[in-house]
């Protein structure tokens, strides 16, 4: 059985072709070009455009048995009542509304109500804040369809306006408790259900149209499941789930999720909560991850030194803190106009210096988040190791290090495509459970070194130091 996965990621299109029998057999990706996408919005229907074009290069000459979907897990397009876009897709790392949601927070009671009942902090991530945002600057969207950029993908391929609860429990409109949309998010966000996708079935699918069929190149009627987040896939791909498995994923920005059998929603309120394909998942998200690595290399050094030169270089014995805070804050306190840089540098402090703080403070971060996460809902069976973070060895091992765990290392750096396909497989009958699957591949171990673990918990009491220090108040 073959089947396609098709992904609209935050910086990419990108197409999987997968085999039941021989695993992965063809991959297309490319990355968006600067016209389409920029400050934290992309160009909706050139999304999809350029998805669907990944997705033809690989599936002609092919019986495509099923098509899934994969969408960024926080993003709104704004269309007409025909579904034609009217104004761009906002992704989560649209920072306008920061000031705005900084304001919500400041209100207790309206907080508390959101958290508790989406699972969902008041902050610039969320779709449901861009556009209660919106609405108070005096936008009217009361003729407008909002769709997440993988719903748009789908209508465009089969003419039904459908979203699944996972893509909508990250949107902060769905109700974590029920997977039906939220009375108080949606007056919050001042819009009404019905400019929302209807909420299908995981994994649901609908017969693709002539026209999407003659798009893709594929066969009449194949079924193209609804679009699901990146991140939940990236957790089924992962072999992580299952109940007690966590992920731990470092790309472009960073994120732990832990797969639970109900909503865990801890009252300091660092955590989200989403649902994934099946369960759901609690956990955290870090704006700042890959994306301080490429600011570092290319705006502060220019260049001019490859990171590999840098990890091998000799470093300081106190090496400085960095806050890896360039784009904002989400987990643990959703500080949405926080900034980051480089604490307690001293003249003796080289480049290489600087980006192991920069490794370092990426992980702290997310450790800071895993602090939260361990006391609300216990330490995790295992971890699963995914992102860029696996074509660094130095960084791999930091991880194993801080966190004080195995990691389990895929070197799939596809995941959220590889779960999109095992979704196809599942609604085409070819894969019975989605906890099954596991498409890991070869696998290592990156086992914690107890001594490295001892100074990199000096470190990072460091870290919180200036973490603290540099608070918003």
């Amino acid at each position: 059985m073959i089947v396609l996965a098709l992904e609209s990621s935050t910086s990419s299109a990108k197409a999987l072709l997968y085999d039941s029998q021989k695993g992965t057999i063809g991959l297309e990706a490319c990355a968006y070009p600067p016209e389409i996408c920029g400050g934290g919005r992309i160009d909706t229907e050139a999304v999809f455009r350029l998805t669907a074009q990944m997705g033809r290069r690989l599936a002609e000459r092919h019986a495509i048995e099923a098509i899934a979907l994969c969408g960024i897990w926080h993003s709104v397009a704004l269309c007409d009542g025909a579904m034609r876009p009217a104004g761009g897709t906002y992704a989560w790392h649209y920072m306008a509304p920061g000031a705005y949601c900084r304001s919500i927070r400041k209100n207790e009671a309206l907080t508390g109500t959101l958290y508790s009942r989406t699972g969902c902090m008041p902050h610039v991530t969320y779709p449901r804040d861009m556009l209660s945002f919106m609405h108070a600057q005096g936008a009217d969207l009361s003729n407008k369809k909002l769709p997440s950029q993988g719903a748009y993908n789908f209508y465009r391929l089969t003419g039904e306006f459908w979203e699944s609860a996972c893509t909508m429990s990250g949107s902060g409109l769905l109700n974590i408790h029920t997977l039906a949309y939220d009375e108080c998010a949606l007056d919050y966000a001042g819009i009404r259900e019905s400019q929302l996708g209807s909420l299908a079935r995981s994994p649901q699918a609908a017969p693709i149209t002539a026209a999407g069929a003659a798009l893709l190149g594929v066969g009449a009627n194949t079924p193209v499941v609804s679009a699901h987040a990146d991140g939940a896939l990236n957790q089924i791909a992962a072999g992580a789930a299952a109940v007690g498995r966590m992920t731990l994923s470092v790309g472009t920005s960073g994120a732990i999720r832990l797969t639970a059998d109900r909503p865990v929603l801890p009252d300091c309120r660092q955590l989200w909560c989403y649902y994934g394909a099946m369960d759901w998942m609690s956990g955290a998200a870090v704006a700042g991850a890959a994306n301080c690595v490429d600011w570092f290399h290319d705006k502060v050094m220019g260049k001019r030194v490859s990171l590999e030169e840098l990890e091998a270089s000799p470093l300081a014995p106190e090496p400085p803190v960095f806050l890896p805070f360039l784009f904002g804050e989400r987990c643990p306190n959703w500080q949405d106009e926080r900034l980051g840089g480089f604490c307690g540098v001293r003249p003796e402090h080289t480049a290489a210096d600087l980006y192991f703080a920069l490794q370092a403070g990426v992980l702290f971060n997310l450790y800071q988040c895993y602090e939260a996460l361990r006391a609300s809902a216990g330490v995790p069976q295992s971890i699963h190791a995914s992102g860029g973070i696996l074509h660094s060895k130095r960084w791999t091992q930091m991880a194993a290090d801080i966190f004080g765990m195995p990691l389990r290392c895929s070197r799939n750096l596809n995941a959220s495509s590889l779960g999109a396909a095992a979704l196809a497989l599942h609604a085409a009958g070819g894969l019975r459970d989605l906890r099954a699957f596991d498409g890991t591949g070869e696998e290592h171990i990156a086992a914690p070194d107890p001594e490295a673990a001892r100074r990199y918990r000096v470190l990072y009491e460091r870290y919180l130091y200036y973490y603290g220090k540099t608070a918003e108040t």
